[in-house]
């Protein structure tokens, strides 16, 4: 990126302090792209935000704050109350600041799952005020999902989750929730992007940074498969075994490659020469 840094703006229901799935693909992208020279600031009601990232706390965002747990009672009933309204104003409000200075706006489950119907309806009234703003980073549909049926009721809010939103982008974590969103609110499957969450390998599998470092430099996430011999560099280890075989796999079309992860044997002068 170069020139002023674009603002990017995470929205959720909790930060990704909080343990859960979205929660922690929300904390990837939020490091990842502050790394790229984002300037990123997450909105959510609790938790804390990764090591240099903005937090901006808004409290009626959690799905657990008192007045969100009867805003989705009451709805939950199918009843739109006064103090649904005034959740939504109150949201839009403490929302607009933020939203206005960004130059992109991810939504993470907000316009697809009715935990905080109110927080949807407030994110739809600001996206209409800038189209082309806002993503809706989709990882789960409520009115796709059977347990949820008997809080679906028509009209809205509820409706709100089952149509796509002029001016709004639709991002997908697989090809599956693509043809649900689609199946829903009628998008073209074109229109959906498929982004999945993808694994941090480094993290996955506890290297350390000299370790990550080592790996991207031999290019290791790319073989199919990786060999791993934990052995010391002994003759009486069959090294040469582990090579053949790597050599077989690849010439049978596999991108093998082996990692020998001992160092020499310490009482043997010629294992070094070996």
């Amino acid at each position: 990126m170069t020139g002023r840094r674009r603002r990017v703006v995470l929205v959720h229901y909790t930060a990704p302090s909080v343990p859960g799935g979205v929660e922690q693909v929300m904390g990837v992208h939020a490091t990842g792209l502050r790394e790229a020279g984002a300037d990123v600031t997450i909105v959510a009601g609790r938790g804390r935000a990764p090591r240099g990232i903005r937090l901006a706390r808004v409290a009626e965002a959690d799905s657990r704050h008192p007045a969100v747990l009867r805003d989705f009672a009451d709805l939950a009933r199918g009843e739109r109350t006064k103090r649904h309204d005034a959740l939504v104003e109150r949201l839009v409000r403490r929302l607009r600041p933020v939203i206005a200075r960004a130059d992109r706006v991810v939504a993470h489950n907000v316009l697809t799952m009715h935990k905080n119907l109110a927080l949807t309806e407030a994110l739809v009234h600001l996206a209409t005020e800038r189209p082309g703003l806002v993503i809706a980073w989709t990882h789960d549909l409520a009115w796709c999902d059977p347990q949820y049926a008997a809080e679906r009721h028509s009209g809205e809010p509820w409706d709100l989750l089952a149509r796509a939103h002029p001016g709004v982008r639709y991002v997908a974590v697989s090809d599956e929730r693509a043809r649900q969103l689609a199946s829903l609110t009628g998008l073209a499957g074109g229109a959906i992007a498929v982004v999945p969450n993808g694994v941090d390998v480094a993290a996955t599998l506890g290297l350390s940074a000299q370790g990550a470092r080592l790996a991207e430099r031999l290019d290791l996430a790319r073989a199919d498969p990786l060999l791993v011999l934990p052995a010391r560099l002994t003759r009486r280890k069959r090294i040469e075994a582990a090579i053949a075989a790597t050599v077989a796999l690849r010439g049978r079309g596999r991108a093998a490659r082996l990692v020998v992860t001992g160092p020499p044997g310490p009482h043997n002068a010629a294992n070094r020469a070996y």
